[in-house]
């Protein structure tokens, strides 16, 4: 029994060890850690803090501002306007957008794993080789975004607006684009295995030589979507017509060529109405009977003239 109680009393020790592990890790910032910097205005030159890591951002304003490689992890910029300001290379993990303005803004080469983006507006933004790994960016504007080569594994992007938007070479391994809006988008050589595309607006997406090994397209609008050399496509419960097809695609039959109810309704004609044409086809036995009557009228021709003739010479006497 002595034995049996350390042991018990230890369990849930081991038991809670994981969760305080998750919760840590999804909360790097500890209380008291925050710098109060809410509703601040630094597009006047205002001096920034060395370190904004963990920074409470909420309504500030970063127009314009270079934040070039800052550790902004666990920061809060909630319903911040960070309009074109510069964000390479920024370290932004566990970072709250929410709501943010980054509207034209350079976020070339950030780290955004596990950043909270709902409703955030990258409009025009450049994001190339940005990392968004687990992010949630449902509700996000990322229109006419440059994103190619940027990481989205596993990340949310539900409902989110990637009309125009490019993601060529992007990897979005398992990421979740349910109801998003990606029209005329550039999805060249994406890494897509697994991911959810259910509902989306699919038209006119370039999908060259994508990866959609186990794609979920069901109910998605593939119209004029371009699926040139694309690997393991299944269109499994999509809307619309796509435009080159590779070999092999599955659940997708091409339509075949429509046919109207009058096509299909005989057409029923008058005998008082109806027009009768003569045979194009000439009997044989007819021929025979008028090349008879033809050579007979030639043959007495002959004779007439003949005759003429004789009759015209004068009698020897």
């Amino acid at each position: 029994m002595r034995r049996l109680l350390p042991l018990a009393l230890a369990a849930p020790l081991v038991l809670l060890a994981p969760a305080a592990e998750a919760h840590a890790q999804a909360d790097p910032c500890r209380p008291g850690d925050r710098v109060n910097l809410r509703g601040k205005d630094f597009t006047n030159g205002r001096q920034l803090p060395y370190s904004l890591r963990c920074a409470d951002l909420t309504g500030a304003k970063l127009d314009g501002v270079k934040l070039l490689q800052k550790d902004l992890t666990g920061a809060i910029l909630r319903d911040a306007s960070l309009k074109g300001a510069n964000l390479r290379q920024v370290v932004a993990e566990y970072a709250d957008f929410r709501e943010a303005d980054l509207r034209e803004a350079e976020l070339g080469q950030m780290h955004a794993d596990y950043a909270d983006l709902r409703g955030a507006l990258l409009i025009d933004a450049d994001g190339t080789q940005a990392q968004f790994s687990r992010a949630n960016l449902s509700g996000a504007k990322l229109t006419r975004g440059m994103f190619g080569q940027a990481k989205f594994t596993l990340a949310k992007l539900v409902r989110a607006d990637l009309t125009d938007a490019t993601l060529i070479q992007a990897d979005a391994r398992k990421a979740d684009f349910t109801g998003a809006k990606l029209h005329e988008a550039k999805l060249g050589s994406v890494d897509l295995p697994n991911a959810v595309l259910r509902d989306a607006d699919l038209r006119e997406v370039d999908f060259g030589s994508a990866d959609l090994d186990g794609a979920d397209l069901r109910g998605a609008n593939v119209q004029d979507a371009n699926f040139t050399f694309a690997d393991d496509l299944d269109l499994t419960g999509a809307k619309g017509t796509p435009k080159n097809l590779p070999d092999g695609v599955k659940g997708y039959t091409t339509p075949g060529p429509t046919r109207s109810r009058a096509a299909d309704t005989p057409t029923r004609v008058s005998t008082s109405d109806a027009v009768f044409e003569p045979s194009r086809s000439f009997p044989f036995g007819l021929s025979l009977v008028v090349a008879g009557v033809l050579g007979l009228a030639v043959t007495l021709a002959r004779w007439a003239n003949a005759h003429q003739r004789a009759r015209r010479q004068p009698y020897p006497r």
